[in-house]
């Protein structure tokens, strides 16, 4: 048998003034990445609350888990971990704090975490100085020149190293190309500045190869962006 979402919620909001636990999935990526949808969260009369607490509320004719944020008086404003807008609701509208959550993908949890814009954020500035390292550093006597699959190692290297390019880039443009060009231009660059390195030198088809790991780089994020459209259309 289906419910309504009102209906839904009315029993939980039933069941929670009765003095009990209820066990609702979540849906929505509103709270990524400290809740995924699919996870079971547990909750149970808001009795005591503060910030930081995720609660159950009531906001323009929908029920709505996030975060407390902030606290003036009976006024109360949320905002969910991924979202930038807020919401200020009355103490009353406020049914429920969430007690538990069970996680039930902690691989998916992991990854979210660390490619989340969050994530990104913090893995950056890591990400190019590793970027640089690698192809800057004098790596004489290390085996590149080996084949796999047909293919040089140090091809495949600079491949490798150049997919995740764009995705740190993402958040810096709002439009696609320019992540895209902008990755192609770091691709060249760090090619290029071996051109003047005594202990390195300059190779075509290492710049080939960095152009084809941030290009499937890029597809890939708008493969998978274009998924997450369709799912939240």
């Amino acid at each position: 048998m289906t419910v309504d979402n009102e209906t839904y919620f009315a029993l939980v909001e039933e069941q929670l003034a009765a003095g009990g636990q209820v066990k609702i999935p979540l849906v929505g990526t509103s709270m990524q990445p400290t809740l995924l949808a699919g996870d079971v969260i547990v909750l149970e009369k808001a009795h005591k609350i503060g910030v930081g607490d995720v609660v159950l509320f009531r906001y323009k004719g929908r029920h709505l888990l996030h975060r407390i944020i902030a606290i003036d008086g009976d006024s109360y404003t949320m905002r969910g971990d991924n979202c930038v807008t807020c919401e200020t609701v009355q103490k009353e509208d406020i049914v429920a704090k969430m007690v538990l959550a069970e996680k039930k993908h902690p691989l998916r949890h992991m990854v979210v975490r660390w490619l989340g814009p969050r994530g990104r954020k913090q893995l950056r500035p890591w990400y190019f100085l590793c970027l640089a390292f690698l192809m800057w550093a004098p790596l004489g006597g290390v085996p590149l020149d080996n084949f796999m699959l047909g293919l040089r190692m140090d091809h495949l290297l600079h491949a490798s190293v150049f997919i995740p390019c764009s995705l740190f880039i993402y958040d810096l443009y709002k439009r696609k190309w320019a992540v895209w060009l902008t990755a192609v231009a770091v691709g060249v660059l760090t090619e290029s500045v071996q051109a003047i390195l005594p202990y390195r030198g300059f190779d075509i088809n290492d710049m080939i190869a960095n152009f084809l790991g941030v290009s499937l780089g890029w597809i890939l994020i708008m493969i998978v962006k274009h998924k997450h459209q369709k799912r939240t259309i």
